[in-house]
């Protein structure tokens, strides 16, 4: 991190500590939109980075920009991970290359643990394995899980579907190599972020499809489902930060998403009409979210096929709040109920 970033950094994390009049004064009232009023702390935040990025202006955006800024702010905005988590990385034989994966085992466990398959955020073109660490290592503490990170592969350099064919993949690895990472096979869930929520649904669909047996649970939080989507949240939320219309659109033109194939239920599990025995599901949409329509609405329709489903809308948060924890009480605290209530679905699955 540069010494400008370790100064935003500070400065990020030090509006948190500041009394709501002194945020008001200096960045205004934050926006109602949809009935939903954006948390002032995630409000000043954007306003620090918002401006420097105007401080930028006219940097070619590149995928490899995008991902530096994003790493950034991840690093600026996570909360502090479970330090009595045990980490490490190792990588996995991928269908195209070997995958890196991180694994999470947590401090108490007792015979076989249940498993989360993790899948990050990013569009498919932008985050890794440190993306949702603070996240992942929440999980692994309050779920008593192994959790395993996957790195699969991104866009532009490897197009849709190799994200899915990766996650496949890897959910398949953890299946057969369950005895060495001393977990039940019978108790794996999948879970993710954004574009690592909709990877969940589709393994969850593939593999019945495939006639294999599903994960015990999937934990989608503001997920993208649906990439033929239009109306809702993707108009009202369309100049929302961190993630507006313009950059899902440029996602979608990087990882090779177009009219042809974004109704493949691999690009667009949200489309899927048949949901009977798919597993029980833990939904968080946000409320400044281009994606929380469709998020909201494929809570909806697994209800109506008789799925169990807790879905929630963190209606003052943004997409990517759980990389919030350290500049948003309201994130970190939205984040803890995210941890708390996946261990809950994963104990009564």
């Amino acid at each position: 991190m540069s010494v400008q970033d370790r100064i935003g950094k500070a400065l990020a994390r030090g509006q948190r500590r500041l009394p709501k009049a002194a945020l008001k004064r200096r960045h205004g009232e934050p926006p109602t939109i949809d009935s939903h009023t954006l948390d002032l702390q995630i409000y000043a935040y954007a306003s620090l980075i918002q401006a420097a990025r105007a401080r930028n202006a006219g940097t070619e955006v590149r995928p490899q920009t995008i991902r530096d800024g994003f790493d950034t702010m991840v690093a600026i905005g996570s909360g502090d991970p479970v330090a009595e988590v045990s980490v490490h990385d190792r990588t996995i034989p991928g269908p195209a290359r070997d995958i890196p994966v991180r694994l999470y085992h947590p401090p108490r466990t007792s015979g076989r643990s249940a498993a989360i398959v993790w899948y990050h955020q990013g569009g498919g073109v932008i985050g890794g394995l440190d993306t949702d660490h603070t996240l992942c290592t929440m999980l692994s503490d309050a779920c008593q899980a192994v959790v395993i990170s996957v790195d699969y592969r991104l866009a532009p350099e490897h197009p849709f579907p190799a994200d899915v064919v990766d996650s496949l993949a890897a959910y398949q690895w953890v299946i057969d190599h369950a005895d060495g990472l001393g977990i039940d096979p019978a108790r794996v869930a999948v879970a993710g972020t954004s574009q690592g929520g909709k990877l969940s649904a589709v393994v969850c669909q593939e593999r019945r499809r495939e006639g294999l047996a599903a994960p015990v649970a999937q934990i989608l939080l503001y997920p993208g489902l649906d990439a033929t989507w239009q109306g809702g949240s993707r108009d009202t939320m369309a100049e929302a930060w961190p993630l507006s219309e313009a950059t899902l659109q440029f996602f979608a033109l990087m990882g090779g998403i177009t009219d042809n194939n974004a109704d493949d239920r691999r690009a667009s599990p949200g489309l899927e009409t048949n949901l009977t025995g798919q597993p029980p599901a833990l939904i968080v949409t946000a409320g400044f979210d281009p994606l929380r329509s469709e998020g909201d609405a494929y809570a909806a329709a697994l209800q109506d096929a008789n799925v169990s489903v807790v879905h929630r809308c963190e209606g003052e948060l943004t997409h990517s709040f759980t990389v919030m924890g350290a500049v948003s009480k309201a994130a970190q605290k939205a984040t803890e109920r995210i941890a708390s209530d996946a261990a809950a679905l994963l104990a009564d699955a």
